[in-house]
């Protein structure tokens, strides 16, 4: 008996074997992160069916709107309307970003929502995100164009450690853009559709619009190969950086201040490493790798009693005695 068209597009069971592979404890928090696209609106339906066979944890929807679009004080009342509707706890909220010549309006709009999502939720919530594998092969591709390494061309990971005992899960990773669009055609979603997601001056949607099909075209397979590759970087990745962790370990203080003591028996590959292991702790914007290069050479030179004093954005760096500092300064007005 052939399926029907919702069973055939059904991404449920994905979700459920997800979900349930946590092993979740009773009343534990379940955070759907919504933007209000088809990708978070059908993580939010996914999880309304999830609560009605698993109704002893306790369910959040979060909206947090930068206003970068002239539009989305109408989206954050959709958004709130519907999740009335559908009667699930939410919170929904403006949310301020800091702007400045210097500062990219994305990452910035990242780091706040993470900030605030922080704030928001409990410190073991599992947080739902909507992305997908499109998303996971057009940041592949933006990295490569970016020259970036190993942990740049991971990408996004499926399951992710986030602030305190938080996590941050992607339950549709492994689902095309296209899969969830017959999800939420055939379960009856509503979502809103971004304009700019068409325009292909920006680089994410010139890939996703322009390059990718392309290559699909000639290569089929492309997206699930890509994502493979994807994975594999960031197991490696993820091997290396505990490694790099636990060397650092040596080498802090309680206060998360970086000691030189061994600085200048390192090899240089090694002093560039642990020093993007220090400032990730930090949860910081991550210098370019020639503002990276400029700290490790100012530090080398430290030796014969020169300053060293680095900054970016709205970080700054510097040594203190045998201490490598950081400090977070206030954005430009």
């Amino acid at each position: 008996m052939a399926l029907a068209a919702s069973e055939q597009t059904d991404l449920y069971p994905l979700y459920r074997d997800l979900l349930t592979s946590l092993e979740l404890p009773a009343g534990q928090q379940i955070v759907v992160a919504l933007g209000g696209g088809a990708d978070s609106q059908s993580v939010l339906d996914l999880t309304l069916r999830f609560q009605q066979e698993f109704p002893d944890f306790r369910y959040l929807a979060i909206h947090l709107d930068h206003y970068f679009h002239p539009d989305s004080p109408a989206w954050a009342e959709f958004l709130r309307d519907y999740c009335q509707r559908v009667g699930i706890e939410h919170i929904v909220e403006p949310l301020a970003v800091p702007t400045g010549k210097r500062l990219s309006k994305e990452e910035q709009g990242r780091l706040a929502r993470y900030r605030r999502m922080a704030e928001l939720t409990s410190p073991d919530a599992v947080i739902l995100l909507g992305q997908h594998r499109t998303d996971q092969v057009e940041t592949l591709l933006l990295q490569l164009k970016r020259g970036s390494g190993p942990k740049g061309l991971a990408g996004m990971q499926q399951i992710a450690a986030f602030v305190e005992q938080r996590r941050l899960v992607r339950p549709l990773l492994n689902v095309t853009k296209e899969q969830i669009y017959q999800y939420a055609r055939a379960h009856g979603v509503e979502w809103i559709e971004d304009d700019t997601n068409h325009d292909t001056r920006i680089e994410r949607n010139f890939f996703r619009h322009v390059i990718i099909p392309q290559i699909e075209e000639r290569f089929p397979s492309f997206q699930h190969t890509a994502a493979r590759s994807a994975a594999f970087c960031g197991e490696q990745t993820e091997l290396f950086e505990q490694m790099l962790t636990d060397k650092l370990k040596n080498y802090l203080s309680a206060e998360g201040w970086l000691e030189l003591r061994d600085w200048w028996q390192w090899d240089a590959k090694l002093q560039r490493a642990l020093l993007r292991t220090w400032l990730e702790s930090y949860a910081v914007t991550l210098p370019s790798a020639a503002i990276l290069h400029e700290l490790q050479t100012q530090i080398q030179r430290s030796q014969l009693g020169k300053q060293v004093r680095v900054r970016w954005g709205q970080v700054e760096v510097y040594r203190q005695q045998k201490w490598l500092k950081l400090k977070q300064n206030d954005p430009p007005s």
